[in-house]
């Protein structure tokens, strides 16, 4: 069986393949790449060994795809929630090895120009680039979603559904279904995505479906209404997680997975905490604040440290009655 050096990503077989002999999945094809990839040269993975991470040729390999060139495809069926991938985010052109970029599209570009098109923006971590990552196209019916984690420096990309063997795992570049996102943001997106990517949606394209588009804009209005609902009596309160409800089960049907959740889950904890007699209510918001935390950030993630902190101690925080 071929594999691919998890540090160097060279093709390696036979003797040359060297298995981290902690997970045993996990290859390298020398000391020193292993070394390398045990620290945050690599992708730290004196962290992931015990995660039961997706690995390259066991997991998920790289191949032709028609028309887009190359894509990342299942090896075997990937069930909802898995951690597919976890690939070190470099931050720079500078820091990001020569042989590593040199190697993505578009071929015969400059170095700047590979960035430009490969890279991912994030509020958090500004523009940063994941060499297997890169390899994941687009499509608006995508079956997976990254995350960048500027505190561990790393992409991490999850199944938002379940995967079949041979199945190509895609993501959106730009999300058409972020409700989180104002309208402005959402209707420029075919302007980014065309010029960047060449992707050219047609008419029958998800994306385009009005009914979906309202939706998501009444989930978008209804998520900035939540913010400015008075919580200051039982009633008001019982109201507000009443929207909250209503966001969550709007988001289930049209966001892409549980990350764009994330935030409604921790809105719905931080008002029911407010009131004594509400107080109970927390915890249906803070189980799944936490597991969207250990899903899409990690339990090595600050965010998910902070999220079990609540769920350990919620009078710890400000907002508790």
């Amino acid at each position: 069986m071929t594999r691919h050096c998890a540090y160097c990503l060279k093709s390696i077989e036979g003797d040359q393949i060297k298995k981290c002999a902690g997970c045993m999945r996990r290859t390298y094809c020398s000391r020193e790449c292993q070394v390398s990839d045990w620290t945050s040269k690599g992708q730290t993975h004196k962290i992931w060994c015990k995660d039961n991470i997706g690995e390259e040729d066991i997991d998920w390999e790289v191949k032709e795809t028609e028309g887009k060139g190359l894509g990342v495809f299942a090896k075997r069926f990937l069930p909802k929630h898995t951690k597919i991938m976890v690939d070190r985010g470099y931050r720079t052109i500078k820091e990001t090895p020569f042989e590593f970029i040199n190697s993505l599209m578009p071929h015969g570009g400059t170095l700047q120009e590979k960035w430009d098109l490969n890279s991912f923006f994030t509020k958090e971590g500004g523009d940063n680039l994941g060499i297997r990552l890169a390899r994941v196209n687009h499509d608006c019916r995508n079956n997976a979603t990254n995350k960048f984690i500027p505190d561990l420096n790393t992409f991490i990309l999850v199944a938002i559904k379940d995967i079949q063997e041979g199945e190509e795992i895609s993501i959106q570049y730009y999300f058409y279904n972020d409700f989180s996102s104002s309208k402005q943001v959402r209707d420029v997106r075919e302007s980014v995505i065309k010029p960047k990517w060449d992707i050219d949606c047609d008419s029958s394209c998800i994306c385009k479906n009005k009914e979906i588009i309202d939706s998501i804009q009444k989930a978008h209005e209804l998520d900035e209404l939540i913010f400015t609902l008075p919580i200051r009596t039982e009633e008001d309160i019982r109201e507000s997680l009443k929207k909250v409800d209503e966001l969550i089960e709007m988001g289930e049907k049209y966001a892409s997975g549980i990350m764009p959740l994330a935030r409604t889950y921790y809105d719905g904890f931080q008002i029911a905490i407010t009131n004594k007699n509400t107080f109970p209510l927390h915890k249906k918001y803070i189980e799944k604040y936490l597991e969207a935390c250990e899903v899409i950030d990690s339990k090595h993630s600050s965010n998910y440290a902070e999220a079990l902190q609540y769920y350990n101690t919620p009078h710890l925080h400000k907002n508790s009655y």
